[in-house]
């Protein structure tokens, strides 16, 4: 067992695309880079983020690299009840990781698009877990779980250290259980009234502000 923190970094120069084929909408952009400070202080060394991107290749396969709207606070694993996105693809160019995430047809997935029509500012931060040295270098426990949406907030830096970097987690040895297809059909259809719900609530409120 060791203490490790909740690493994020988030990046909000992202493309919103609608795919003209099934109306899908998808978050496309830098989703990590290596080798740079970041706003943060923080540096990835590439031969770390390859080794993770590369391990992080087979959830992507098993369609479970899912994020959510906002980072989890209370354990470093996605809640699927909250599951918004779907990465779908991770490619390198130079230092950088552009990735591709797929918004779900889920409850949170609706706030997302909905979100995005109303025209709000939406990031995508990725989520490990891992330590800091003292320079700033990401050392070599690190273990990219996902990435998830976030909003763009006034000071980033700050937003993110003073939330999500006190956070300290004891974990095992190993790798952070991942959800398989079966659950999280089960927990979307068990959230399909509080979907009908949102969406009705969404509309009484869009008709009293106009």
């Amino acid at each position: 067992m060791k203490r490790v923190k909740l690493i994020t970094e988030s990046n909000f120069d992202m493309e919103m695309v609608e795919s003209e084929k099934d109306k899908s909408l998808y978050i496309m952009g830098i989703f990590s880079s290596a080798e740079t400070k970041n706003r943060n202080g923080r540096v990835y060394p590439k031969n770390i983020l390859e080794r993770e991107i590369e391990k992080i290749q087979e959830s992507i396969r098993n369609k479970t690299c899912i994020g959510q709207i906002g980072h989890p606070e209370d354990t470093p694993e996605t809640n699927l009840e909250k599951a918004a996105i779907i990465t779908e693809d991770l490619k390198w160019k130079g230092n950088d990781v552009y990735g591709k995430a797929r918004v779900l047809n889920t409850p949170s997935g609706k706030i997302l698009r909905n979100l995005v029509d109303d025209g709000v500012q939406i990031g995508i931060s990725s989520r490990g877990l891992g330590t800091v040295n003292e320079d700033g270098t990401v050392s070599e426990d690190l273990q990219i779980l996902a990435w998830d949406c976030v909003s763009h907030p006034s000071n980033k830096g700050s937003w993110v250290n003073g939330i999500y970097e006190g956070k300290d987690f004891t974990i095992p040895e190993g790798n952070i259980h991942e959800p398989s297809e079966g659950e999280i059909m089960k927990l979307y259809e068990n959230n399909v009234s509080e979907l009908k719900k949102f969406l009705g609530n969404y509309r009484k409120s869009k008709t009293t502000i106009n």
